[in-house]
């Protein structure tokens, strides 16, 4: 008589020697206090998020993890330092970068919906797209991919809501704006099409630019269309005060007494200490430093200051500081010192030249005929310096993530994205608050655009590069469908909202996204807890992943 045991039983693995290197820094928390020093130093993991100080080494090697009250206070320490890096972006946003970008789309005649979705984008998305590239070491693009999808979906509900919000009520045009929308629908399908199959090459990279450029070309003709038509002046951007108000203003005198120095900048920043309350007072106070430090670098354009803020000795200032201060930061770490030297002098000795030439042909009285162009140069100075205080800012919230034990995907649609994303945050409030609503709605749907096809694409060529291979290995892991399909549903929702608002902006329909980006947060967080699985992954126990599972058949 032959008898079979069925009863599954389960094989224990062998235990191998692995290497401390390839460990997941969050790994950390199984170790004991006394080694967490040695696991930090020797996981390359730990590294990868490392800007200009290494916060892990800091809070496991110079702070003892095992004291909670120190540990406890190195963390509020590091969270301190976080509010003020965002409290330096956020200066840097609303007394430079927000009053070029206005005043170079005012220039070039942009559209408001054309500003949004090409120079504020590109404004905006510069910090987003360098900062992956920068630390994207290693095959994986799970989480930049996360990443970049959790950033679409903030900024296509939250900051969208907020800034009806802040608008209260305001007209879409819909030959703009539904093109966008549905744009952001489609490339969240394609994306998440390209990344299942988890092979990327040189073909499907090259078709995320094509339809970049394609979209790009659409919305151009568009518009052409509407100015041939002589619609295309209703969305044109209008000047306005800090309180929205439509100002007209007069061609700039040529006298003296208009002039732009430093003694109008020193008045300007005593007025604002002034005029503001004792929230303002010190908070004018705190930035002092940084308004040194952008006076050096990034010149001041507005379209009240008299000749916009023309000066021309201390843009000349600006154009021999920024160059080397840009290259000394962005190349250090991959040129030997002469070679660092070398570059910076050759830098130097370029802008120099342009310095005296600028001398010699312009005057303090006039406003150049290149001044557009010093308002780009305000605008793309202030996108690096926010680069830099944004990639030291993630470096902080990824150390903390690592200590709060939160995974790597739910992270990098939380947290990361709400960090690279500060700025627009505060960009977007600041011209809602000054009556560019529509400005600001455009580039909530054509920074996503911008993000995952050009993003996407930089890093996938960059991936390519480092490996010497043509196709690359990619994961969109359990969260990317989550994102993309809530990318969807959320812009088509708003689609149908704005027919039956007839392309009203309002209240109501910034409450819609509101909801739909708390569902979304909801859901990540029951994801996070593993209550509910993410779009995509098996909900089936069936076997198929106990592959140790070995029956025993016995006879007799």
């Amino acid at each position: 008589m032959s008898t079979f045991n069925d009863t599954p039983h389960y094989e224990a693995h062998r235990n191998f020697i692995v290497s401390l290197r390839t460990q997941p820094c969050a790994n950390v928390h199984s170790v004991l206090a006394d080694e967490r020093c040695l696991f930090v130093r020797e996981t390359e993991e730990c590294r990868e998020s490392v800007h200009y100080i290494d916060y892990m080494h800091f809070m496991y090697c110079a702070v003892d993890s095992s004291n909670v009250a120190l540990f406890s206070a190195a963390i509020v320490g590091l969270l301190m330092v976080v509010v003020v890096l965002a409290s330096i972006i956020h200066y840097l946003c609303t007394r430079r970068y927000v009053d070029a970008i206005l005043y170079a789309s005012k220039s070039f005649r942009l559209t408001e919906y054309m500003a949004g979705v090409t120079l504020l984008t590109y404004g905006n998305g510069l910090p987003h797209v360098l900062s992956q590239v920068k630390h994207h070491q290693i095959a994986d693009t799970e989480r930049i991919y996360n990443q970049y999808l959790g950033s679409a979906v903030y900024q296509i509900a939250f900051l969208a809501s907020t800034v009806i919000f802040m608008g209260r009520k305001f007209f879409v045009h819909p030959e703009v704006i539904v093109p966008n929308i549905i744009a952001v629908m489609l490339v969240a399908v394609l994306v998440e099409a390209f990344m299942y199959v988890e092979y990327v090459g040189l073909f499907k990279t090259t078709i995320l630019l094509i339809v970049y450029v394609i979209f790009l070309v659409a919305l151009s003709a568009i518009a052409s269309a509407l100015n041939k038509r002589g619609d295309g002046a209703r969305s044109l951007i209008l000047l306005r005060d800090g309180d929205g108000n439509v100002l007209e203003i007069a061609e700039p005198q040529t006298s003296s007494e208009e002039r732009f120095g430093l003694w109008q900048q020193w008045y300007h920043y005593r007025d604002a200490y002034r005029t503001a309350n004792w929230y303002g007072r010190l908070y004018t106070i705190c930035m002092a430093p940084v308004e040194l430090l952008a006076l050096l670098i990034l010149p001041r354009v507005h379209h009240l200051l008299p000749l916009g803020g023309w000066n021309k000795y201390l843009f000349t200032v600006s154009l021999n500081v920024l160059p080397p201060f840009l290259f000394y930061t962005l190349l250090a770490e991959s040129l030997t010192p002469n070679e660092m030297g070398f570059l910076c002098l050759g830098s130097l000795l370029t802008t120099l030249a342009g310095s005296v030439a600028i001398c010699i042909l312009t005057t303090n009285d006039q406003r150049p005929v290149f001044f557009a162009y010093v308002a780009l140069f305000t605008v793309f100075g202030t996108s690096y310096l926010v680069l830099l205080l944004t990639r030291e800012l993630v470096a902080i919230l990824e150390t903390l993530s690592i200590i709060a034990d939160i995974s790597p995907p739910t992270f990098a649609i939380t947290i990361l994205s709400w960090g690279h994303c500060w700025i627009d945050l505060v960009t977007y409030i600041t011209l809602a608050r000054r009556g560019y609503e529509r400005l600001a709605f455009a580039a909530c749907y054509g920074s996503p655009l911008f993000n995952i096809l050009i993003g996407l694409c930089v890093v996938f060529s960059v991936q390519m590069i480092r490996t010497g291979s043509m196709t690359i290995h990619v994961r969109d892991g359990t969260s990317g469908p989550t994102c993309a399909v809530h990318i969807f549903v959320i812009s088509f929702g708003l689609l149908l909202t704005l027919l039956f608002t007839r392309f009203w902006a309002r209240a109501s329909l910034a409450m819609c996204l509101m909801k739909s980006y708390a569902t979304f947060m909801v859901f990540i967080v029951l994801h996070e807890i593993e209550f509910l699985h993410g779009y995509g992954t098996d909900h089936n126990d069936d076997g198929e992943f106990f592959q140790d599972q070995i029956p025993q058949h016995a006879g007799s």
